[in-house]
Order: structure tokens, then sequence, then C-alpha cells
């Protein structure tokens, strides 16, 4: 039998040598993404992935209906098809959110630091079992490698208060944020509330490093999204453009900001 080994590397970038931040949001249900240099805001995305959710949620209520039947001899079974799926979908995702940031001179991508979260959750046992569960670190692994490959590095910042902060006015309030919207209670700018904590994550990158000035925003462009979403033939994804959020003059709903 002959096997071929075949060792390969990529050269990755310096941090301190990049252009483009670009600040990452990881949620249940979406990835944002926030490209900025000294200059300001370059554009940003938030990428869609609801079937992680539903599927998990339909995984884990046929166990539970299996367990109280006591039928558990396919638990494996469907806790394999579901890891697989999960798997799939997040390669997917991650190769999304490395092509829109090859499309930038010399990024970096700035995650939140979230390997002590589950440390910190406790919000009741239906709540917890869902947080607990979310795929935060292996989502950021999988963008990270692809990543890498590509040459781009990656760092991390401390999560605190980056989704509470205005992104213009840098206002820090936990009532500014009602789910996924945000409502600055100091300067009464509205946006996407994982989209501003993804310029936030890159601001707060920038505030660390000595050499970099932090861009002084007025206002943000619009809000685009893509939805990544199976059809028959396999799974798809499609953009969805909504209107501009910037300072002030938006009714509470968010014109254009769709959940």
């Amino acid at each position: 039998m002959h096997v071929t080994v075949t060792n390969e590397t990529a050269e990755v970038d310096a941090k301190t040598a990049t252009e483009t931040v670009v600040g990452v949001d990881i949620n249940e249900g979406c990835v944002a993404l926030a490209a900025l240099t000294e200059s300001g805001i370059e554009d940003s995305i938030v990428i869609d992935y609801p079937e992680i959710k539903e599927e998990r949620h339909r995984y884990f209520t046929m166990r539970k209906r299996m367990q109280k039947a006591e039928q558990t001899a396919f638990n494996d079974v469907f806790r394999d098809k579901e890891q697989r799926f999960v798997h799939d979908q997040l390669h997917t995702v991650s190769r999304r959110v490395v092509e829109w940031i090859q499309r930038f001179d010399s990024p970096v991508i700035i995650f939140e630091d979230l390997k002590d979260i589950r440390d910190d959750i406790e919000y009741g046992p239906r709540m917890n079992r869902r947080l607990h569960s979310l795929p935060f670190a292996k989502l950021r692994d999988f963008i990270s490698y692809k990543a890498a490959w590509k040459g781009i590095p990656s760092d991390d910042v401390d999560p605190e208060y980056t989704s509470q902060q205005c992104p213009l006015c840098g206002h820090t309030e936990r009532a500014n944020r009602n789910g996924k919207r945000f409502k600055c209670c100091e300067c009464e700018h509205q946006d996407h509330a994982d989209r501003g904590a993804g310029v936030s994550v890159a601001q707060k990158w920038l505030r660390t490093q000595d050499d970099r000035n932090v861009p002084a925003l007025n206002t943000l462009p619009q809000v685009r999204k893509w939805e990544l979403r199976r059809q028959a033939s396999g799974s798809v994804d499609g953009p969805t453009v909504t209107s501009d959020t910037g300072r002030g003059n938006q009714t509470d709903g968010i014109r254009g900001v769709s959940d």
C-alpha cells in the first residue's frame, strides 16, 4: 500500500500590518460582519442561518418524544444526523463569511472572546439548553482556518458591552438594545443590533492598537442580509437589501431592518 502525504502550510499576514478590520458578532441565528478602516466603515452584512436553530429544535423534540415512549434505540442516529447537518451548514456559512471578507484590502478578522460564555449562562432550563449547545466555537474555528488558508489573520476582544454600545456616539446602556433592534438612548441612532455589535467589536480592537485610529462615524451604510436556506436541489442562499439606518429621523420600527 502506498500512502501519499502532502504537508501544506499557509502564510498568514501580521495583524498589525492589516488595513481593514472586520468585526464579527456570532449569534444563535446569524453572524454579523462589519468592515472598518481608519477612514470609516467600508461595508457590513448580516448572514442568517435560521435552519440550524430549526433543525436542532426538531431533532430535540423527536428525541424527547422517543424518550417519553421509552423508544431510545434511534437516539444516536438522530444525534448523528443533527450533528452532520449543523456541521455542513457551518461550513457553508464560514465559506460565505471568508468570501465576503476577501473583498477588502489586507483584512484582519476580530471575534468576541466567548470561551467562558457557558460559565456565565443561567436563564432557566429551556434557554440554558439552547445557549449551552450553540456552536459559537465551531463556527469561529471554521472561519479562522478558512481565512488562514487565504492569508487572513484573526484576533479577539473582550465582548463586554459590545452589544449595548452605540457605534456612533459611544453611549453604552442595556436599554439601547431590544432583541434585534438597537436604538441609542442618547443620540437616537437606530440599527440592526447584531450589525451594530459587529461595528463595536471592530472599534474595540482598534482602540487596543497603539498606532491605529478609531474612525469617527456619523452614519452607517444600509444593512444587507443573506439568508442561508435549503431548497429541494440543495443548500442555497440569497441576498436581502434593506434601507439605510443612520442617525435619527426613523420610526421605532427601524425602517428596512428585518429580524
